[in-house]
C-alpha cells in the first residue's frame, strides 16, 4: 500500500512538472510572440506562426504550402504547386533565437516549370533590452511595406497577392543585413513596433536594362543573397514604424532607400504606408507604395522614373463555428491598381497601368487552413483599347 502511495506520489510530481513546463514555454512563446513583429489585422510576425511542432530541446518545425487551379478567358487553365515553404525555429539560450524558411516554389529548383529553391529569411536574434531593443542579423524580410511581412499564403484571403505587393514593393523581398527591432508600449494598450536595418539594397545592373522595368517594376532589381548580388559598393537602409493605438488598429510608415546603378551614384527611394482596421466582423486592409528612381544622361531608356500603387481590401466574416466547431466563412472585396511609369520616360510601352478587381470567398475549417475561391477582372493596362484576361482562380493553403 506504501509503495502505491509513493508510485502516486511520484506521478502526480511528474505530472505536475510537465504542466509547469508547458506553462513557462507556453509564457516563453508568447513573450517571444511579441517581440517587434507585426500584429493586428490579418498580421502575424516571425515568432507567431500557429503550428510550430517541438522537435528536441527547444527546436521547432513547421510550413506552409499551396496550391492552385487557374482558369483565364483567354483559355489557359492550370494546376500548380505554387509554394512549399518548411521553416524551423530555436532557442538557442535565454534571449537568443534563430529562424528560417526555406521556399520550394513552382515544384522547386530542378522542376521543368522554372521552379526555385532557396532560403526566404534566416535570422539570428539577440535580446538587448527585454522587447523594447533587440539585434537582429542575417538575411532579412524588408520591412517595406506590411504585406511583405505577412506573405504568407495561409494568413491570406484571397490567392493572389497584391499587385503594388508584386511589382512597387516586390515581394517576397529580402536582403543580406542587419539592425535593430523592437516592440513599446507608451500608454495603456497604445503598441509601437519598429524594425531598422542595414542592408544590401537594390540591383539595377550595369545600366538598369532588363532590372528596372516598367512592364515588371522592381521584381527584378532584387539582389541576390550572396555578396555578388551587390552591383556597388553602398549600403541601403530600410525600416518600418508600426503604431497601434488601440486593439484592431495598425498603421505602418516605412521606407527603403539606396542607390541602384553600378557607380553607385543614382538613388532608388521606395515608401510605402499600409493599414488595418477592425470592427466586429469586418476588417479592412490597404497598401500604399511609391518609388522614386533617380536617371542620370547614361541610364538606359526602359527605365522609368517613378512608379506607385495601392491596394485596398475590406473582408466580411461570417458563419463562425457553422459547419465546424473553429471555422469560418469569409467574403472578400479588394481594388488594386498600379502604375509603373508616372512619367511616362521608358520607350519600352505608351502605357503601364495595371488594375484588378477581385471577389473572392473562402472558408476556412480551423485558422491556419483555408479553400478559396476568386473571380478577377483584370485589366492590364490603360491604353484605349484594354485587355483584360479576366480568371477564376482556386486555391488550398495549409500551415503544417
Amino acid at each position: 500500500m506504501k509503495m502505491k502511495s509513493k508510485m502516486l506520489w511520484v506521478a502526480l510530481a511528474l505530472l505536475a512538472g510537465s504542466i509547469a513546463a508547458q506553462a513557462e514555454e507556453t509564457v516563453e512563446e508568447r513573450q517571444a510572440d511579441r517581440r517587434g513583429e507585426v500584429v493586428g489585422p490579418a498580421g502575424q510576425g516571425i515568432y507567431t506562426k500557429p503550428v510550430w511542432r517541438k522537435m528536441g530541446r527547444g527546436t521547432y518545425v513547421g510550413g506552409y504550402a499551396d496550391f492552385e487551379y487557374r482558369n483565364r478567358q483567354d483559355g489557359k487553365q492550370k494546376f500548380e504547386v505554387i509554394r512549399v515553404v518548411p521553416f524551423i525555429y530555436a532557442d538557442i539560450a535565454p534571449g537568443i533565437r534563430f529562424a528560417t524558411e526555406i521556399e520550394f516554389e513552382h515544384g522547386g529548383a530542378t522542376s521543368a516549370g522554372g521552379g526555385d529553391a532557396k532560403l526566404e529569411f534566416a535570422v539570428l536574434d539577440y535580446d538587448l533590452w527585454g522587447e523594447m531593443l533587440g539585434l537582429r542579423g542575417g538575411l532579412v524580410l524588408i520591412p517595406l511595406g506590411k504585406f511583405n511581412l505577412i506573405h504568407d499564403s495561409p494568413i491570406n484571403d484571397l490567392n493572389d497577392r497584391p499587385i503594388v505587393s508584386r511589382f512597387v514593393l516586390p515581394s517576397t523581398f529580402f536582403e543580406p543585413g542587419a539592425g535593430f527591432f523592437g516592440t513599446a508600449y507608451p500608454a495603456g494598450s497604445f503598441k509601437l513596433d519598429y524594425q531598422l536595418y542595414a542592408t544590401q539594397g537594390f540591383n539595377g545592373g550595369t545600366d538598369g536594362n532588363g532590372r528596372i522595368r516598367s512592364s515588371d517594376g522592381l521584381r527584378g532589381a532584387r539582389s541576390a543573397v550572396n555578396g555578388s548580388g551587390d552591383n556597388n559598393e553602398n549600403i541601403a537602409a530600410t525600416g518600418r514604424l508600426g503604431v497601434s493605438p488601440f486593439l484592431g488598429t495598425d498603421l505602418g510608415f516605412s521606407f527603403h532607400t539606396g542607390t541602384w546603378d553600378t557607380k553607385g551614384q543614382n538613388a532608388l527611394t521606395v515608401m510605402a504606408l499600409d493599414w488595418g482596421f477592425q470592427w466586429k466582423f469586418l476588417e479592412f486592409l490597404g497598401e500604399y507604395g511609391n518609388a522614386q528612381i533617380q536617371r542620370d544622361s547614361t541610364t538606359h531608356a526602359s527605365v522609368p522614373g517613378r512608379m506607385d500603387g495601392y491596394y485596398g481590401q475590406l473582408n466580411a466574416h461570417f458563419l463562425e463555428d457553422v459547419l465546424r466547431k473553429g471555422s469560418v466563412m469569409t467574403g472578400v472585396i479588394r481594388w488594386d491598381h498600379a502604375d509603373l511609369d508616372l512619367l511616362n520616360q521608358t520607350s519600352a510601352q505608351a502605357s503601364n497601368a495595371m488594375q484588378r478587381a477581385t471577389l473572392g470567398l473562402n472558408w476556412r475549417p480551423v485558422e491556419q487552413t483555408v479553400f478559396k475561391i476568386d473571380y478577377q477582372v483584370n485589366y492590364e493596362d490603360m491604353a484605349p483599347t484594354r485587355v483584360n484576361n479576366n480568371a477564376w482562380v482556386v486555391g488550398f493553403a495549409t500551415y503544417f
